[in-house]
């Protein structure tokens, strides 16, 4: 196994809001993609590191600072028969994509895509089941009840508790108590601790640079490849801030704090960083918790908000937690 160490400080230079639920806004919204050659290589414009990858072998990306595992190329299962666990999706959102209405003013790019399940922000009072049309909703309940989203489902899930165990504990204990709050929530996958995901129906999706600020910037989202191209040639995971692109072979796992630039049919999974903060608000808003509490509770409110990004990155897991040797990462 070999490890990519990152000179990008997450600690100190992610974009976080005040809060600590949610990233920071993009500063200006680009809707020009550069191409490969212009993102690496001599001369390139951006002069940004292109890593190789299989799809297969997991490559933790760490921290110098501190020895955590910032994001994951996750890879794929050992299983012989996983290539048709992917292709049977991707063939899915293929024969699917024409029913589905494309949403309009999408941030990422010019694809049709379409988000699934629980969602809170944008000025909603409250979390709740996201409301597509009667024929979106019934083929986008229609792609989670199929065996291939269920095996990739499950499979980050399962990636996720691995290799950062309580980082998962912590999502898995506030979705917990969220859907003992409000039975009428709806989870697109019973085994998973995301609250939502989106479908990229492509046929060649690409996203403009953007970061996704409503998720919880120290949490994970699970981004699967998929479809039918030479991961050498398109396909690529650029991660801005790392000054990477990554090679993202179909239907391989990335598992990276919520943000990104993906290309072609992709899987995404992730938790809007509001939901977080309305259980910590005790099922409420974020005006209605503060008309209520008392000065001692503003005061501890205070300090959590204060130390909530150092408490989030102390969720990551280091290399030397994971028993990974460093003869292990060369």
């Amino acid at each position: 196994m070999q490890a990519k160490t990152s000179t990008f400080k997450f600690e100190t230079e992610a974009r976080v809001a005040s809060t600590g639920y949610i990233g920071i806004a993009d500063r200006q919204h680009q809707t020009v993609t550069p191409t490969l050659d212009e993102l690496v290589g001599p001369g390139s414009e951006y002069g940004m590191d292109l890593l190789p990858w299989d799809g297969r072998t997991p490559i933790p990306i760490v921290s110098p600072q501190d020895g955590r595992v910032y994001a994951l190329l996750a890879g794929s299962p050992a299983n012989e028969n996983w290539k048709e666990v992917a292709d049977a999706a991707a063939e899915l959102l293929e024969t699917k994509r024409g029913k589905i209405s494309p949403s309009k003013n999408q941030r990422r790019g010019w694809f049709t895509a379409a988000n699934y399940g629980i969602f809170h922000g944008g000025g909603g009072v409250k979390p709740g089941n996201l409301i597509h049309t009667k024929t979106n909703n019934s083929t986008l309940k229609s792609l989670c009840q199929h065996w291939s989203f269920k095996r990739l489902s499950g499979f980050a899930n399962g990636i996720f508790k691995a290799w950062a165990p309580r980082l998962w504990s912590y999502y898995s204990t506030n979705l917990d108590k969220l859907l003992k709050s409000d039975s009428s929530l709806k989870l697109p996958f019973s085994q998973s601790v995301w609250s939502t995901m989106t479908f990229n129906f492509g046929p060649q999706t690409v996203c403009f640079p953007h970061i996704d600020f409503s998720n919880l910037p120290f949490g994970w989202c699970a981004i699967w490849a998929l479809g039918d191209f030479d991961p050498k040639r398109g396909g690529h995971l650029i991660l801005w801030d790392l000054n990477l692109v990554i090679e993202f072979p179909p239907g391989s796992l990335i598992l990276i704090p919520s943000g990104g630039h993906e290309k072609r049919y992709s899987f995404t999974q992730f938790t809007p960083g509001a939901l977080f903060r309305w259980v910590d608000n005790g099922f409420q808003t974020q005006h209605a918790y503060h008309a209520t509490r008392t000065d001692e509770e503003a005061q501890n409110d205070a300090v959590r908000t204060k130390n909530r990004w150092a408490m989030g990155l102390e969720l990551l897991s280091t290399i030397s937690e994971l028993n990974i040797s460093s003869t292990q990462l060369m």
